[in-house]
C-alpha cells in the first residue's frame, strides 16, 4: 500500500479553513472557505483522479468528522475523466 498526502496550501502559507467558512477559526482566523471559489475543473479532475486510485483514507480528527456528516446522506457521484 502506498501513502499518499494531499496538502491545500495558499501561495502566502494558509493552511487553514480550506473548506468551509465556519470551519477552522482557531486563531481568529477570518478567511475560511477561500479556496473553493478558486476550485476550477481541473483541480477537481485531479482530486478525483487521486481519490479513485487509493485504497484507503487516513484523516485528521476534523477532517473525519465533517466526512463523515455525509457518509450515507450523499449519493455517490460519478465524474468523467478526460
Amino acid at each position: 500500500m502506498k501513502l499518499t498526502t494531499i496538502t491545500h496550501v495558499s501561495v502566502d502559507g494558509v493552511m487553514q479553513g480550506l473548506g468551509g467558512p465556519d470551519e477552522d477559526r482557531r486563531g481568529g482566523f477570518e478567511r475560511g472557505g477561500w479556496a473553493l471559489p478558486l476550485f476550477v475543473d481541473e483541480a477537481a479532475m485531479f482530486l478525483d483522479q487521486v481519490y479513485q486510485r487509493a485504497d484507503a483514507f487516513l484523516f485528521g480528527r476534523r477532517t473525519y468528522e465533517i466526512f463523515a456528516g455525509s457518509w450515507g446522506v450523499v449519493a455517490d457521484r460519478q465524474r468523467p475523466c478526460r
